[in-house]
């Protein structure tokens, strides 16, 4: 049986290191996880977790967005509630080092489609402090 995508993602996390720590940005390789790029959200941490920014989005998760959010903020967006439970979850993930699986509502352009799982993974710097956050989005039509 085929693992789901943030099964998977979660598998990889913990090989690169976070089965005993938060993995290091630069120990994090895109190329080891093909399959789960379309739905991947890579975002930047801004000052420590008060805002993020993103930096690629996969072709999958684009699609299912307003717009190209590319190096925008989150708390720029109008429809993402600031202590919302979708910032919660990032900076759980920041404060914690830990992955984050608690999926949000999915809010966007597709009306068909609704949120399945997801899962944020935190990444940090030298100093072991999360700079990025890597989301593994998969959503699933009701049609």
């Amino acid at each position: 049986m085929t693992k789901s995508m943030v099964d998977e993602a979660l598998a990889y996390w913990d090989r690169i290191g976070g089965a005993t720590r938060t993995p290091a940005r630069t120990e994090f390789d895109p190329c080891h996880i093909p399959r789960l790029l379309p739905h991947a959200v890579f975002f930047g941490v801004v000052n420590e977790g008060q805002d993020f920014q993103f930096r690629v989005i996969g072709d999958v998760a684009r699609s299912f967005f307003f717009e190209n959010y590319t190096g925008r903020l989150v708390r720029d967006l109008p429809h993402v509630e600031p202590d919302g439970p979708l910032i919660k979850n990032f900076r759980l993930a920041v404060q914690s080092g830990r992955p984050v699986r608690n999926p949000v509502e999915y809010v966007g352009p597709q009306a068909d489609f609704r949120k399945l799982d997801e899962v944020v993974l935190p990444l940090s710097n030298s100093d072991g402090l999360v700079t990025h956050l890597l989301a593994i989005v998969e959503l699933v039509s009701y049609r």
